[in-house]
């Protein structure tokens, strides 16, 4: 996905000068919107799905459930593109010892901020600025990814403090500091901020703070035993129907996320992330 140039602008968080601003750009508000309403539907369905497991009918569950899970998936591809989108037009001036985090959920900033608290201690590079902003776009005015940071600074044992000339930032000191070996386990097995259904979600430093963001949840099956043969009898119209249902869905599949996680992987690296 290409990421133009906003030419709506708002004031720069460090300076005094003008910057881009999330709050202000249509293309921003039209991804992450789109991704609400997909997780609407998905929450919809889901209710759906575990009432006609209640009232007995485990064919008709089965199939709400496969269209939640499409709907997750929608969901999770148009929140992906939106932190590709906002990441790459906030750090396009950013100097090389800061990263700003604006206009990312908490999952998506702890995910990045976790791989450049590793290049950088890998490169030997003293500090790290970390722009979290205070709050003023966050539900209620209640900031939510500077406490997280805190938390993953004090969870991997990284000395931190407020910027003495900007309470929206936090710099991360990295001298003598280590990579904690629990963020190589946990990349080895989740990796990345959204996964597939073949992909668990990484378990998340700060975990306290994750549900302020989106957190796709996991979709049952219910298939009773008394429904198997029923169930087995409208197996293949069920798929006919699932595979109309996954391209109503706009290329929202494992496999379209999985290419655009690589993708936002390629950006951090080119962001020196």
């Amino acid at each position: 996905m290409s990421a133009a140039v906003s030419h709506d602008r708002g004031p720069l968080i460090s300076t005094g000068e003008r910057d881009y601003n999330h709050a202000t750009d249509k293309e921003y508000q039209r991804l992450r919107n789109q991704a609400d309403e997909a997780f609407q539907k998905k929450n919809k369905l889901s209710q759906e799905s575990q009432a006609a497991y209640k009232q007995g009918d485990g064919a008709r569950a089965h199939q709400l459930s496969e269209k939640a899970k499409i709907q997750q998936r929608v969901a999770e591809k148009f929140n992906l593109e939106a932190a590709e989108y906002v990441f790459v037009q906030n750090n396009a001036d950013s100097r090389s010892d800061e990263i700003d985090l604006h206009g990312l959920y908490v999952k998506e900033a702890l995910w990045i901020l976790r791989s450049r608290v590793r290049n950088a201690i890998n490169s030997n590079e003293p500090q790290l600025k970390v722009i979290v902003g205070k709050g003023l776009h966050s539900q209620n005015g209640v900031a939510k990814i500077k406490p997280a940071v805190e938390d993953l600074c004090n969870e991997a044992n990284l000395n931190d403090h407020v910027d003495h000339k900007n309470p929206g930032a936090i710099v991360i000191d990295l001298r003598n500091a280590r990579i904690p070996q629990e963020w190589n386990e946990a990349d080895k097995v989740d990796g990345l901020p959204y996964g597939t259904d073949n992909q668990q979600q990484f378990p998340a430093p700060g975990n306290a703070h994750f549900n302020n963001g989106y957190q796709p949840q996991q979709q049952p099956q219910y298939i009773p035993q008394q429904q198997q043969h029923h169930y087995q009898q409208q197996q293949q119209q069920q798929q006919q129907q699932q595979q109309q249902q996954q391209q109503q869905a706009n290329n929202g599949g494992d496999g379209d996320i999985l290419v655009k996680l690589l993708k936002f992987v390629c950006i951090c690296i080119q962001k020196n992330i």
